[in-house]
């Protein structure tokens, strides 16, 4: 509170001297009057006609005063450009009020010419400005950022204020949202919105959120997923429907977890689980596109994760390896010149490449190139188990599966179903070692209760997951549509729930009766927007990419 007792005081002072947050009263000061920083800087070309004004608004980062000249960097939505203020241009009265006035973190507007400075800056030199905003704390520099990692994330405007890294993180990630939907309305889907407060909560395997609805007098939920009111759509008559949504599960939060997170759900009638495969391919490559303009990106993978196996299929590339180390080095050293490594480095790394990472950034991370570019592979998730285990569907018995789940402390909720410890298993052993794109496909029927059982093999169902640098980025079915099959694995789930398994998915029996009205055969996916940002901007902690977080209240 000693925080907010200065700035109010500091406010109160201020506002005998003059007013801190004046009105727009001028029209060049009006949003669409304003020129875009960002705009300038990108048409600033050698045909640039100096003599054009512009009009700019945006914060105060640093200030330079050098007696009747003072310059001044201002940034509009990330972007920044130099103001050049004089005595001469601004008038005695003028400069000297903005000399007395104008800190870091103030929010002006100015309106000048466009020139080069000496040293060939492009810079505004400003014949008129006005302070639209005063910062009220002391700010650190740009260059110092907040040291403290829970004050960022708690006061979140002030990390993307002080950290242009965070502020562009953040950008990107809902210029991804953007590029989604833009995607999504060309291929001919419906944008719906569904309940967000639901009386039964379902489409997943979580914990809920419970709340209490007064005017009715009954206990409802947050939703854990939109998935059963996106397929009542289908039932309704449409076609292809998708939702961006917010989703709440009580349960943990870690690097790649996080209590409410967004999704983007989608359903096709007439489809399957290969259509929706090649739906996730092609929207991401869009999206790499869009945003990288090729197929690649750049992720720092965990070596403890993920193992080293896949760098010695390097050791022949000594050229991708460099670049890997170098990218990686001069990422983590906050420095503008990349350094440059040699043979003998390459081969020291080689020889024990998490402990030579952890020397040299403090963690075993690796910046690696991954391509987006489809189609993906297509493994099947009894194969990786029987490849990474040993534990083989056909002839492993149900003890010697429990004996491994008990050494590694792995535990089945609602005690054990051999389907759900296969899953359970890969959960533990593969995926995060699933570094490039692939799609697991094929679960084991116990496990995944919304989907078609395989049209081959009915102890399978038609399921896949979509994995990139050991994250899971989607999951998606054929969807079950026959009323009598999915009345039978909710009475499944049911029993689950009696037995312990908070995670079981409470039975939906309104949704069977949707069934029974027929929807027509489907394939549905969910990709997690929050991973898929952390994959385009190289963070490896689910709440750098959240805009505020989830933090634990002061006490």
């Amino acid at each position: 509170m000693s925080s907010l007792r200065e700035c109010i005081n500091e406010v109160k002072t201020i506002l005998t001297k003059y007013n801190p947050y004046p009105y727009i009263d001028e029209e060049d000061i009006k949003h669409y009057r304003l020129d875009k920083v960002k705009e300038i800087i990108e048409n600033n070309t050698p045909e640039i006609k100096w003599s054009k004004e512009v009009n700019v608004a945006g914060r105060i980062m640093a200030l330079r005063v050098h007696g009747g000249i003072s310059f001044a960097d201002l940034y509009d939505e990330g972007y920044r450009i130099q103001l050049y203020l004089t005595r001469d241009n601004l008038g005695n009265e003028s400069y000297e009020w903005f000399i007395d006035n104008v800190r870091r973190g103030d929010i002006i507007w100015a309106r000048g010419p466009l020139i080069k400075t000496k040293r060939g800056e492009l810079s505004i030199k400003v014949l008129k400005y006005k302070l639209l905003t005063k910062c009220m704390v002391p700010l650190q520099h740009i260059w110092i950022g907040i040291e403290d990692p829970e004050l960022r994330l708690r006061k979140r405007y002030l990390d993307m204020v002080l950290n242009l890294e965070v502020f562009e993180s953040i950008k990107t990630r809902f210029n991804i949202i953007r590029e989604i939907r833009l995607w999504m309305y060309k291929e001919g889907f419906y944008e719906t919105d569904t309940p967000i407060l639901q009386p039964v909560y379902g489409g997943a395997a979580a914990k809920p959120f419970k709340t209490f609805v007064n005017a009715l007098g009954e206990e409802w939920f947050l939703r854990i997923a939109p998935e059963l009111y996106l397929k009542r759509l289908l039932v309704a008559g449409f076609n292809k429907v998708f939702e961006i949504a917010k989703v709440f599960r009580n349960e943990d939060i870690d690097v790649t977890h996080h209590p409410e997170f967004t999704m983007m759900e989608a359903y096709i009638s007439y489809a399957d689980y290969n259509d929706m495969m090649q739906l996730a391919e092609n929207l991401l490559h869009n999206l790499a596109t869009k945003l990288t303009g090729n197929s690649i990106i750049k992720y720092p993978v965990d070596l403890e994760r993920v193992g080293t196996d896949f760098l010695f299929k390097l050791e022949r590339d000594n050229d991708k390896l460099r670049e890997y180390l170098e990218y990686t080095l001069w990422s983590y050293s906050g420095r503008k010149k990349r350094p440059q490594i040699g043979s003998s480095t390459i081969r020291e790394f080689l020889k024990s490449p998490i402990k030579w990472l952890k020397k040299k950034i403090g963690e075993p991370r690796l910046f690696i190139e991954i391509d987006l570019k489809p189609p993906y592979p297509r493994l099947k998730l009894l194969d990786l188990v029987k490849e990474y285990v040993g534990v083989d569907y056909e002839t492993t018995s149900d003890e010697e599966i429990i004996k491994l789940l008990q050494e590694k402390q792995i535990v089945i909720k609602g005690g054990y179903e051999r389907d759900i410890a296969f899953v359970k298993l890969f959960e533990h052993y593969v995926e995060k070692k699933l570094v490039e794109p692939t799609f697991v496909i094929d679960y084991p029927r116990g496990s995944s209760p919304l989907a078609k059982p395989h049209r081959k093999d009915p102890r399978l169902v038609e399921r896949f997951e979509l994995f990139i640098a050991g994250l899971e980025i989607a999951n998606g079915y054929t969807e079950q549509n026959n009323a009598l099959e999915q009345y039978i694995e909710f009475k499944k789930q049911e029993q689950r729930l009696r037995l312990g398994d908070e995670e079981a998915q409470q039975p939906d029996y309104d949704f069977v009766e949707a069934l029974c009205v027929g929807m027509p055969p489907a394939g549905g996916i969910g990709i997690g927007i929050d991973r898929l940002v952390m994959l385009f901007t190289g963070l490896t902690s689910i709440k750098e990419v959240i805009p505020f977080p989830m933090v634990k209240r002061r006490q």
